[in-house]
């Protein structure tokens, strides 16, 4: 971090006072703090900064999609043969993403869970993707868990990670390669967590049900399939697209409509976005005709529809089971995820909606950059490496109790 210019927050203060300060977008400077800063230091929309002490500053020329690259022309998206949009990361290539995922209940925080991961493409097996992942200490409410059964699922995960998959051609999980690796790595630890937790039937559970997961590759894909992290950052983006640059798809209650920006953004970003709506069964007293007519209904406007849909966190109209709105950001050079930010709303009943939220970002390594230019204020010193400091006190009581 001591290699970027950094703003000293003072009490009380948001990003959005922050960014007016220096004159620049709210958005922008969000964007580039949240880019390159440490997963504790994430800020947020219109609430006070308490916990970061520093607000990382994007430079003029910096990597942030909404500043002005040397060539201002933007650049058109170039998909391949019938606008097909596939995976072409080189071997030994590998990435390291933040992520965040924050649960949900009628728009009131239950948990928020954080780690970091690391992705290596093996190599590519005619239309497979061979890839490594390993996911790092997770973290639950700002700390290591502390709950007996969260201690035991971070335990058990030593034995899961590296994992070793086989992607499709769309970018989901095809099968598991290293399953008799991970088996023995579960029996290397199994001894140790049983002498540490000693048994239980809350903990016997548990572990019977973590061995009865990896049995099989089969098995263990399914386990990983109802986990929120790997359908979305395994999602199936990577589709023939149309001549408009969109995919739709029908399947059973299921309807999907995804659609990639023309241009891509100023730092060669493809700008992906993802909806879906699923609906609850349909009652069996129903009639034939009326099922017909529904379901050709739902044909002929569901693309429209869910095109223009605007879905909001903790929200789901009458009669929707689910909805969803993530928006990917992809390396153009190969299509790897660069970023991804999105919700899923649940309607668990009549009077609860539960939803996750989720962001990922790739760890971006900065390079030489230039300044900012024409900042708004002439009382701060704009060539030191930290503004704003000399403006800032003896931290007081308050300071402490606020935890700015």
């Amino acid at each position: 971090m001591n290699s970027f210019r950094k703003y000293k927050v003072q009490r009380g203060e948001t990003i959005e006072v922050i960014a007016t300060k220096i004159g620049i977008p709210a958005v922008e400077a969000r964007a580039f703090h949240n880019k390159y800063c440490e997963l504790s230091d994430l800020v947020e929309f219109g609430l006070p900064i308490r916990r970061t002490e520093y607000i990382l500053l994007p430079p003029l020329a910096s990597e942030t999609d909404l500043q002005l690259s040397d060539n201002n022309t933007p650049k058109k998206v170039i998909l391949g043969n019938n606008n097909s949009l596939r995976l072409i990361a080189a071997n030994g290539l590998k990435q390291e993403h933040g992520t965040i995922i924050r649960f949900k209940e009628n728009n009131r925080l239950l948990n928020k869970v954080h780690f970091t991961s690391q992705i290596t493409f093996l190599e590519i097996n005619n239309d497979f993707s061979i890839v490594e992942y390993h996911v790092n200490q997770v973290y639950v409410n700002e700390k290591e868990p502390e709950m007996v059964v969260e201690q035991l699922a971070d335990a058990t995960s030593k034995a899961l990670y590296p994992i070793v998959l086989s992607l499709n051609k769309n970018g989901q999980i095809h099968e598991i390669l290293n399953i008799e690796a991970i088996q023995k790595r579960w029996e290397l630890l199994k001894p140790s967590i049983l002498q540490y937790y000693n048994g239980g039937n809350v903990i016997t559970q548990l572990i019977t049900s973590f061995e009865r997961s990896i049995q099989s590759a089969p098995l263990l894909k399914r386990n990983l399939e109802e986990h929120p992290f790997y359908t979305i950052y395994f999602a199936p983006i990577y589709q023939d697209y149309t001549s408009d640059f969109s995919f739709s798809s029908n399947d059973n209650n299921l309807e999907i409509f995804q659609d990639i920006n023309e241009f891509q953004t100023k730092t060669s970003k493809i700008l992906l976005s993802r909806k879906g709506i699923t609906k609850p069964k349909s009652n069996l007293v129903e009639t034939a005709l009326i099922h017909e007519d529904l379901n050709n209904n739902i044909s002929k406007n569901s693309k429209f529809n869910l095109e223009q849909a605007a879905f909001e966190i903790g929200k789901l109209d009458d009669g929707m089971h689910h909805n969803m709105e993530f928006n990917y950001k992809l390396n153009h050079s190969n299509n790897t995820i660069f970023s991804i930010e999105g919700f899923i709303n649940t309607r668990n009943d009549n009077n609860t909606i539960t939803t996750i939220e989720f962001e990922t970002y790739e760890k971006v390594h900065k390079k030489e950059q230039k300044e900012i230019i024409n900042p708004v204020s002439e009382e701060m010193d704009w060539s030191s490496e930290i503004i704003n400091e000399k403006v800032v006190k003896k931290r007081s009581f308050w300071d402490e109790f606020w935890g700015n």
